[in-house]
């Protein structure tokens, strides 16, 4: 019968394995993918300043939502703040990575713990508090990341986070099997419990398809397109001189709402006999024909169905379809795309 102190030491000894494997079956994959899908999307969305609007923000959005497993979730929990500028996006990741985590039953506050030690960490408290405690300060950092949308840069982001959750893993079994002041049955149970936290159970082999999950990323960042071109616009009806009677647009500004809130703004018309009496509509900035079929064909492949109405050709080139049902569907797309990511437990890794 091996002692406690054995059993510590063969599970230090697989820590490595273990590392490789959520490199090899996750992480690498789901970067590869990501590449796929930006690729995809620069060749499709030419406008330059659109680009520059969106990309800082695309992979923490997309690990965000198409999460897959537990690690992927306490990733994007490290980069959503990138996002705090766009309310919407702020919204989409923030409930997500929430309801991931509700989900998954973990109420505390560093989800990125939670990766590393996960369902047993109350129960490692009871028997080596200070081990956990000096475990919990090697993931701790105040370092800014360099945010960039490239995939190496993300890359480099992963493999930095699996590193810090293997040091953080390695140091707590390592600390208990050196702690006198912890008595050989609480050992143990360490190293029973120790089988059942995330970091020691990846993937045995691949189960991503990069074809497919590059595909719903890529519609993942068309989608944000379609809910960020909503747009309140201010006016008034001049009530004389040359234009009299014309509606002059004055003021033009972001809608915060998600379009299935109840508050989100509804159109008003200015009342008749209030000279300069202000209205409001919803306008919709296009996103380009040719984003248009991308999106179709994207929606259909990823079982989503047809994105916009059938038109004719004339019709797809000159008149772009978008109005609230769009936006309201692509709120439902990237809602689906969550639910199916979703993992169900710790040590889950959904085909995403």
């Amino acid at each position: 019968m091996p002692t406690a102190t054995e059993r510590l030491n063969d599970i230090l000894l697989e820590l490595p394995k273990y590392k490789s494997q959520w490199q090899l079956n996750v992480a690498n994959p789901y970067v590869r993918a990501y590449d796929l899908a930006l690729e995809n999307f620069n060749r499709e969305t030419k406008a330059q300043a659109e680009r520059d609007r969106a990309m800082a923000e695309l992979f923490v959005f997309a690990a965000s939502i198409v999460s897959g497993s537990v690690m992927m979730a306490a990733f994007a929990t490290t980069s959503v703040r990138v996002l705090a500028g766009r309310a919407m996006l702020s919204v989409i990741c923030n409930n997500n990575l929430n309801r991931t985590f509700s989900v998954l039953s973990v109420a505390a506050s560093n989800k990125t713990f939670m990766f590393a030690l996960g369902g047993v960490l109350d129960e490692a408290k009871k028997l080596a508090g200070k081990q956990v405690t000096r475990a919990a300060e090697s993931l701790t950092s105040s370092t800014k990341i360099a945010g960039s949308s490239t995939a190496i840069n993300y890359m480099t982001q992963i493999e930095d986070f699996i590193n810090v959750n293997h040091i953080c893993v390695h140091d707590f079994i390592q600390g208990v099997r050196d702690d006198a002041s912890v008595s050989e049955a609480n050992k143990s149970k360490i190293a029973d419990l120790a089988r059942r936290i995330p970091f020691c159970n990846p993937p045995a082999g691949r189960s991503v398809d990069e074809q497919r999950l590059a595909q719903k990323m890529e519609l993942l960042f068309y989608m944000t397109a379609v809910l960020d071109s909503d747009k309140l616009v201010t006016y008034f009806r001049a009530p004389m001189g040359p234009a009299a009677g014309q509606e002059i647009e004055y003021r033009k500004r972001d809608i915060p709402q998600m379009p299935t809130d109840r508050n989100y703004p509804k159109e008003v018309s200015p009342r008749p006999g209030r000279p300069f009496d202000e209205g409001q509509r919803i306008k919709y900035d296009s996103v380009g024909s040719g984003i248009r079929e991308r999106i179709d064909l994207l929606s259909m492949r990823t079982g989503n169905g047809r994105f916009y109405p059938e038109q004719n050709l004339a019709m797809r080139i000159f008149l772009d379809p978008t109005d609230h049902a769009q936006i309201v569907k692509a709120e439902q797309i990237i809602n689906r795309l969550a639910n199916e990511a979703r993992p169900r437990q710790l040590t889950d890794v959904r085909m995403i």
